[in-house]
């Protein structure tokens, strides 16, 4: 990226060959993100390419000479002015870092995110953050911690900003996440770098089946009781048995053994199960937050809005939105039509006429291909678990999982794309 000087002020610019490499979408979420740590990007088509910019004019780069990261001395004592600064500069910085796995949730690749050191900006406390994150559509498999990059994220937390405000071994810790694509590990660093509770980030989209850490802590102490209570009879009981068999009691010897090698195997498949239901409970969290694609807060407000209208309204007359979603296909393809009206409470899209109220021949999607489903006026889209390849937004999802979807969204099914809108009728109540 390149640093220009415009009429208004200062920019980040970086050149695309190709407009195609822009993404809608992606440009809305960075423009709407709620951790305000990106700056919102400008387009400007230029010939045959695009110049992506971002405006910086109230901020100054980590790594400009005339930025000191040490404090500055006014009013309070010195010791007293770095300790405020270093720990508001930690909150921040683990906030920063958080909002890489928040990108995730908004299927947006952390790849896009510009860390070159030259390329970070702050205020002249060094208190306030702000990157660039290019809106270009990415790689489906870039869905994940590991392509931040460790060496990028290695570079910047190399610089001299960044070294006064995390430790190595915190520094380190974050590069290995992101190597080993750990992003509960990464979240926990993140939360003991802001001086949060290292679980709060962990839990913040679990609800309220969500336990606190210290609930975790106790369960695993009692697990963890048992299994070595449960130990150390099947230890006792094979000494036991062993002493039998010496003493030619050689029934009562082996019954022992018996029991002895009943226990061990009990404690090791109670052991297994414990893993794998936190794995499920892992995966289902992480589903969770890939769930939810969101939108600028203006919309979300607006959608807010909008839906209390109408509620006071039906309540006032006797009159009921009926919310209905709509397919619109994008580009024309034989057989199948412009647009799709999805009013029942589930929609099923496939090739088998039997199968599905959406029938579409295509050889890539399966008889029961996906199914939309309508609760409380959103919409969300299950995917089948056949062979069949379904993407929001050219991100796949995962087959069997339900999505949240909403209005504008691209949907491809096979190859054949869709953009997904809702619309309302009033329909009366009587």
């Amino acid at each position: 990226m390149q640093i220009k000087k415009g009429p208004f002020g200062y920019y980040a610019c970086e050149k695309l060959d190709t407009p195609d490499r822009l993404c809608a979408y992606a440009e809305e979420v960075i423009a709407g993100n709620k951790s305000d740590f990106y700056l919102k990007p400008s387009t400007e088509y230029i010939g045959s390419g695009v110049l992506c910019c971002f405006e910086f004019s109230d901020f100054i780069q980590i790594t400009d000479k005339e930025f000191s990261v040490s404090p500055s001395q006014k009013k309070l004592s010195v010791r007293k002015k770095e300790a405020k600064l270093l720990e508001q500069r930690r909150r921040s910085a683990g906030d920063l870092f958080y909002s890489f796995v928040k990108f995730l949730d908004n299927l947006i690749s952390p790849s896009t995110i510009v860390l070159d050191p030259d390329m970070v900006f702050t205020d002249s406390e060094g208190i306030l953050l702000k990157l660039c994150c290019l809106p270009v559509k990415s790689n489906p498999d870039d869905l994940c911690l590991s392509s931040l990059g460790a060496e990028r994220l290695e570079r910047l937390l190399s610089s001299d900003f960044f070294k006064t405000v995390i430790t190595d071994d915190e520094k380190n810790a974050l590069v290995h996440c992101v190597k080993e694509n750990n992003e509960e590990m990464f979240l926990k660093i993140a939360g003991i770098i802001s001086g949060t509770n290292e679980d709060e980030y962990l839990s913040t989209d679990s609800g309220d089946e969500s336990l606190t850490g210290t609930t975790d802590a106790s369960h695993t102490a009692k697990r963890l009781s048992k299994s070595e209570k449960d130990l150390i009879l099947s230890c006792l009981s094979a000494l036991i048995s062993a002493g039998l068999l010496i003493g030619k009691m050689y029934i009562s010897g082996f019954l022992l053994f018996l029991l002895s090698i009943f226990i061990l195997v009990s404690v090791f498949i109670s052991q297994k199960k414990n893993e794998e239901k936190k794995q499920r409970e892992n995966d289902q969290k992480i589903s969770k937050r890939r769930s939810s694609i969101l939108f600028s807060d203006k919309e979300t407000q607006n959608a807010d809005n909008t839906s209390s209208e109408q509620r006071s309204e039906n309540t006032s007359c006797k009159f009921a939105p009926f919310v209905s979603g709509r397919l619109s296909l994008l580009s024309e393809c034989k057989d199948i039509n412009p647009q799709y009206s999805i009013y029942l409470d589930e929609t099923c899209i496939g090739s088998d006429c039997f199968l599905s109220d959406i029938v579409i021949d295509d050889p890539l999607i399966s008889p029961l291909h996906a199914v939309i489903r309508k609760k409380d006026g959103s919409f969300y889209l299950e995917p089948s678990k056949g062979s069949g390849k379904t993407y929001i937004e050219d991100s796949p999802v995962e087959n069997g999982k339900s999505y949240e979807i909403k209005p504008g969204q691209k949907i491809t099914v096979g190859n054949v794309e869709f953009r997904f809108d809702v619309e309302n009728v009033i329909k009366t109540g009587y």
